[in-house]
């Protein structure tokens, strides 16, 4: 299903539980090293750790005590995560995994607590009352996170996607995705152009440089776009995030796969011109796509066979509701 995934010859993986279990202890860990850096000014002596030794500056306290908790907090729980072994057994190690790194919290807390507020050596090594708090709060959420963790299978969008291929093959044939971007020597020249002038406007202002790099990565991002087909229409994204073309099934004429040339259609990247639309990032393949109003986009494609095939697909599902 589509919570797990292969994991070498011991098995699988339940990706949601390893997410939790390595984001939960990297959270608390980042959480308590930033609260723990308001108490700057009450330890000017440096903290004891709690097995002793030498006080530490506090931030470097603060430091071993988030790798404790994240790197301890999430070797446990991680077990958790492997779908091989027993249910029950999953279910502990989440809960053990919880309460360990909590208690690691509580312990290194109530350390810092104690040697807090004054400006002598550190004296006292814990402060028992919080850490007695800490742990019970540890112990109680950790039996709480075993009780509710439901290590089962969870049904996703993906799996109703699997399950629609299954009952439709032919859907495999109708989902089409590819990446459009500039030719090697544009993407060599378009860097070069960034980087060289930022040499010398970071001789004036380091984000005078910054902001050349900037803009030539931006430049390369509009000249990069996803472009993506299926039984709905056809998709083209702006550097893969951005939406800026847009064609469902329903509206689309016809399509027809050939060689054109950008400056027949405004130049490269994305162009608006009398009600239509083209985005190229070279001259070379693309598919022009008619829709129903009269309007057309010009999609561009790394190479002619790939334009064939986004051409089948939307001929074979124009005017077709999905």
């Amino acid at each position: 299903m589509a919570g797990r995934t292969a994991d070498s010859p011991h098995g699988t993986v339940d990706k949601r539980a390893l997410r939790f279990a390595i984001g939960f202890p990297l959270a608390l860990a980042v959480a308590f090293f930033a609260a723990g850096l308001t108490l700057l000014s009450d330890v000017p002596r440096g903290v004891v750790l709690p097995v002793g030794g030498n006080p530490l500056a506090l931030p470097v306290y603060l430091a071993v005590a988030a790798v404790a908790i994240a790197v301890v907090g999430a070797g446990i729980s991680t077990q958790a995560a492997r779908t091989v072994l027993p249910r029950l057994l999953r279910r502990v190690l989440l809960g053990v995994g919880m309460s360990v790194q909590l208690f690691l919290a509580a312990l290194f807390g109530a350390t810092l607590t104690a040697q807090a507020g004054t400006d002598a050596a550190p004296g006292r090594r814990l402060d028992a009352i919080v850490l007695a708090m800490g742990s019970g709060a540890a112990v109680a959420l950790g039996v709480v996170l075993a009780m509710t963790f439901k290590p089962d299978e969870q049904w996703t969008r993906a799996d109703d996607e699997a399950l629609t291929l299954a009952l439709d093959p032919q859907l495999a044939a109708d989902k089409v995705g590819y990446w459009v971007h500039p030719r090697s020597s544009v993407v060599i020249m378009i860097l070069l152009a960034g980087v060289l002038p930022a040499v010398f406007l970071s001789l004036i202002t380091p984000w005078l440089g910054v902001a050349s790099v900037v803009a030539a990565l931006v430049a390369l991002g509009a000249l990069t776009a996803l472009v993506e087909a299926d039984r709905v229409g056809v998709r083209v994204q702006l550097a893969g995030v951005v939406p800026v073309m847009n064609a469902a099934c329903v509206d689309i004429d016809g399509a027809v796969s050939l060689n054109v040339s950008a400056g027949h259609h405004g130049g490269w990247g994305l162009r608006h011109h009398s009600g239509s639309a083209s985005f190229l990032a070279a001259s070379g393949a693309a598919v022009v796509v008619r829709r129903t109003d009269g309007t057309s986009l010009v999609i561009g494609a790394p190479e002619l066979d790939t334009a064939d095939t986004l051409e089948a697909l939307l001929n074979r599902r124009a005017g077709k509701r999905p």
